[in-house]
């Protein structure tokens, strides 16, 4: 998880000005590649999320995603490609803040691990089938999910998709 000390400690410097963050997220399938591992988080009430989180000062985004799959499931993983690259602009967020997410996405491998949600961020972690396509937490999430099953299991190339603007909900 991100050092919520140090995204406080710029939100009192720069108020609610826009800030960037960059967020990895991971897609690990099992070995028949019919279920990707996915979580229900502690801070959202419908639908999966993928592992994911933010990149913190001094860690690379490869570094990051491995480092968040140990901390929310336990498990060791290895990335060994880029699934896609999305960006979203939020003229507000739920904080009231302006944001940009840059968040990149990977898919990695089991290296060892027994599965096991933090408790904290994660309240459960378990392979879902992708027939029928999961329901995800949030609508970009579910675009994700579906590009992941389908672009990404067709070819090598990662995707690009970016929303320049979103305004806030108010």
């Amino acid at each position: 998880m991100a050092d919520k000390n140090y995204i406080a400690r710029m939100r009192e410097k720069v108020g609610h000005e826009g800030m960037i963050f960059v967020i990895v997220f991971g897609v690990l399938w099992n070995k028949e590649r019919t279920k990707i591992l996915l979580e229900q988080r502690a801070d959202i009430t419908e639908g999966w999320a993928f592992v994911s989180g933010f990149v913190e000062y001094g860690e690379s985004p490869t570094q990051a995603i491995e480092r968040e799959f140990l901390e929310e499931t336990g498990l060791k993983v290895k990335v060994t490609r880029q699934l896609g690259l999305a960006t979203k602009i939020f003229e507000k967020n739920s904080w009231g803040d302006a944001q940009e997410n840059i968040s990149i996405g990977f898919e990695v491998e089991l290296i060892e691990g027994e599965l096991m949600a933090d408790g904290d961020e994660t309240l459960q972690a378990k392979f879902i089938p992708v027939a029928p396509e999961p329901t995800m937490f949030l609508p970009e999430a579910q675009m994700t999910v579906h590009q992941v099953i389908t672009e990404n299991e067709l070819s090598d190339r990662p995707w690009i998709r970016e929303v320049r603007f979103e305004a806030s909900n108010d």
